[in-house]
């Protein structure tokens, strides 16, 4: 191995813990704004009810519709972040695979696309 090679793979080391500190903070994020979506959701539910409970003239049925109508809403939007949490942890465990020296780093994420970290003229290389 040249010093050449090993200043690649020691690059391609730093880059690659940086990614993983990124997907991990990315991850702390969305966890929040999942708390946060959460949150917002009981304040919602809380002043429809009281709202709701007022509304004497407001059929039993209408008034749980427009609960299920707060509680679909809260459910999709959480349902979207969780999937970008989903996406990121993916990316990580690409990652991991990667640096753990596994037998190739080409492994696709649920999306479909496959994710490398070397550049393709490394791969054309070590096929000659």
């Amino acid at each position: 191995m040249s010093f050449m090679d090993k200043l690649k793979k020691a690059g391609k080391g730093v880059v690659d813990a940086g990614a993983k500190t990124m997907l991990k903070t990315d991850i702390m994020f969305l966890e929040r704004e999942i708390k946060t979506r959460k949150q917002a959701f009981g304040i919602e539910v809380y002043d429809l009810m009281e709202e709701l409970e007022a509304a004497e003239s407001m059929a039993t049925e209408e008034k749980e519709s427009k609960i299920r109508s707060a509680f679909d809403s809260a459910r999709k939007d959480i349902a979207v972040i969780q999937a970008k949490k989903e996406c990121k942890k993916e990316e990580m465990a690409v990652l991991e695979t990667a640096e753990g020296g596994g037998a190739t780093s080409d492994i696709p994420p649920s999306s479909g696309t496959v994710l490398t970290n070397s550049h393709p003229q490394d791969s054309e290389m070590e096929n000659m």
